[in-house]
């Protein structure tokens, strides 16, 4: 019996440690489609001079319902963007809740693109297409969904949504970066140029003006004539640091979007004070005209390196962060109000660092214990005998 011993319990540990099992962190380091696609879709639209794409969670909700559905029935051959129940773009994403701008035409402003194949040819495929470039490349839109499925056969299905809402101005740090070592960080702003004019007295229209923060309240700050572009000096402690930027109209309408960045140990010398923004300006909004930029204004956009950010649906709009964050700000129009996504396509979202964490280490010591269970069966039978 202890012959055997000697021999099952060595195998045993063999087969517990063997690389060739699956481990947490392997299948963790596996490339993640949607994080791919919004990863080159963005440098592309970068490369354009364009503000990158937010990705939105409903509408990720949306594309992830086409893109099941697909796989799960096959393509419409006399219309790919309807579903098998009979839906379109425009009524996926609006059951998804997503409450984009409606056109003067009463059509909703959202656009979907479809792809069949594999994510590396995708992208060059669908900007070849002037219809699809026009999406991918709009200058109107400020969001993305991305959803991917995988039929039986192994055929891979991308669905892409797009659509812009009021009062949604995402803001990137960087084009997005996910860390700096220099506090002097570029803010890339985005505009309301689907309805530039706005609409009644809550949805605003195009910014003239912003003011910026560290903090999440705006109180007796200047504000400073908007820019696609503005620097701005992060506090020097390394750490994930937020920034809030609030945007105002001609006629006073406000809004607010936020982005964050983790600051690395600084080997750049570092202001002794943050820039002056340009002082407030007395003048009604109605009748704001743009001030001339002081000083800060003529600061230099840094130059950066842009380091892919781990996949975060819709990091910017305040509209999706938790209600006792969006009380700080008493002076500016509420952002949309997401309704509860169905239970049948809910978008996926990322866990905690910790809770990953947790769960691989659950894994591994779940693979243990039955490895040490199976010993003392073995032993026990062998022992009866």
């Amino acid at each position: 019996m202890r012959n055997v011993l000697r021999i099952a319990i060595p195998l045993l540990i063999i087969i517990a440690t063997s690389p060739m099992l699956p481990t947490p962190g392997l299948l963790a380091q596996e490339a993640d489609p949607v994080a791919t696609w919004l990863r080159s879709l963005n440098q592309a639209r970068l490369d354009n001079g364009l503000v990158p794409y937010s990705l939105s969670r409903l509408l990720t909700t949306a594309a992830q319902r086409h893109a099941d559905d697909i796989a799960a029935h096959g393509l419409n051959p006399d219309d790919p963007h309807r579903g098998s129940d009979g839906s379109l773009p425009a009524q996926r994403i609006a059951a998804a809740g997503y409450a984009a701008w409606t056109m003067d035409s009463g059509e909703s402003f959202v656009g979907e693109s479809i792809w069949v194949g594999e994510m590396e040819e995708g992208l060059a495929s669908l900007l070849q297409d002037p219809a699809e470039s026009d999406k991918l490349l709009s200058p109107l839109y400020r969001e993305v969904g991305i959803g991917v499925a995988t039929d039986t056969a192994g055929q891979r299905y991308s669905v892409l949504t797009f659509g812009a809402r009021p009062n949604v101005l995402p803001i990137f740090i960087n084009d997005d970066a996910v860390t700096t070592d220099d506090p002097l960080i570029a803010l890339h702003l985005s505009n309301e140029d689907v309805q530039p004019k706005g609409q009644g007295t809550i949805f605003m229209g195009r910014a003239i003006e912003i003011r910026i923060s560290n903090e999440p309240h705006f109180e007796d700050l200047p504000w400073q004539p908007w820019k696609q572009f503005v620097p701005w000096t992060l506090p020097n402690v390394p750490g994930e640091h937020t920034v809030y930027v609030q945007f105002r109209d001609a006629a006073g309408r406000t809004a607010a979007s936020a982005d964050t960045i983790m600051l690395g140990e600084s080997t750049a010398p570092v202001p002794e004070t943050t820039p002056e923004l340009l002082p407030h300006s007395p003048t009604p909004p109605s009748e704001l005209m743009p001030t001339p930029p002081t000083t800060a204004e003529h600061l230099p956009v840094p130059e950066v390196t842009v380091t892919p950010r781990p996949l975060q649906p819709s990091p910017t709009p305040l509209a999706q962060m938790p209600l006792p964050f969006t009380t700080l700000f008493p002076t500016w129009t509420p952002l949309p109000t997401e309704r509860p996504l169905s239970t049948e396509y809910s978008a996926p979202q990322d866990s905690p660092s910790w809770t990953l964490t947790l769960r691989e280490r659950g894994i591994t010591l779940a693979l243990v214990l039955q490895m040490v269970v199976l010993v003392l069966g073995i032993y026990k039978i062998l022992r009866r005998n």
